[in-house]
């Protein structure tokens, strides 16, 4: 209880919450840990809860018929997933998977529809977020669309060294992201991924190790993006 408590304080949709709703909704809510590539919950399941992440990370899913996927987006720490539940999605559209050791905060779609209810103001986050994340996966069809290879995976890179890179000692951003991750990100394969981050290794702006990127240089990456841009 106390552990799920600590986790609901902190997290920023909920943080602004009185004590006893905070308690309240701790109490309520459930509290999973899954291991690497365990999924949380597959597309076309009945969509009736909302998930918090504590630890670890979350990537959203789709796949065509035909098995070939694409990362619709990668969630850390404090973020939500499942809010579709919310707006009237009655079976998932996509799966969720977790991308590390995760741990997880499950709430039902009753008990959150009941704090909406209370604070019409958390309406408006929910919908902001619902916005945002709309407008991105529209940025990144527009990316698929538009830009080459090279382009679309600059900007992939830059993005999830700004959301989840982690700062290394030498001044360089490394990024928990698998070449196969980054394909699935950008909608390639991860053998033109591999030849592209090979040609960036020669420039010395990344290094690869595994199941990461290192970014040594991300100016050099935004004027790559800029010399190769489609979009002006």
């Amino acid at each position: 209880m106390q552990t799920r408590l600590w986790y609901i304080k902190h997290a920023n949709i909920f943080s602004w919450l009185a004590e006893e709703e905070q308690q309240d909704l701790a109490q309520r809510s459930e509290m999973i840990s899954c291991r690497r590539n365990s999924k949380l919950f597959f597309a076309e399941e009945v969509s009736d809860d909302i998930y918090l992440i504590k630890e670890g990370r979350v990537k959203l899913i789709r796949a065509s018929e035909t098995g070939r996927q694409m990362i619709l987006d990668i969630l850390g720490p404090g973020e939500i997933f499942g809010e579709l539940s919310l707006i009237g999605e009655e079976n998932r559209s996509h799966s969720a998977e977790a991308m590390d050791d995760a741990i997880v905060c499950i709430i039902t779609r009753s008990d959150f529809e009941g704090l909406l209810q209370r604070h019409p103001e958390m309406a408006l986050k929910v919908i902001k977020l619902i916005g945002l994340r709309r407008r991105e996966l529209e940025m990144r069809i527009e990316e698929l669309l538009f830009q080459p290879l090279g382009n679309r995976m600059a900007l992939a890179v830059l993005w999830q060294s700004q959301r989840c890179g982690i700062s290394e000692a030498d001044g360089s951003i490394r990024i928990p992201l698998s070449q196969k991750d980054l394909a699935h990100l950008i909608g390639s394969s991860r053998e033109a991924v591999a030849e592209q981050l090979s040609e960036w290794k020669k420039l010395g702006l990344v290094t690869t190790a595994y199941r990461s990127i290192k970014v040594i240089d991300p100016q050099g990456l935004e004027f790559f993006f800029n010399k190769n841009s489609l979009v002006n």
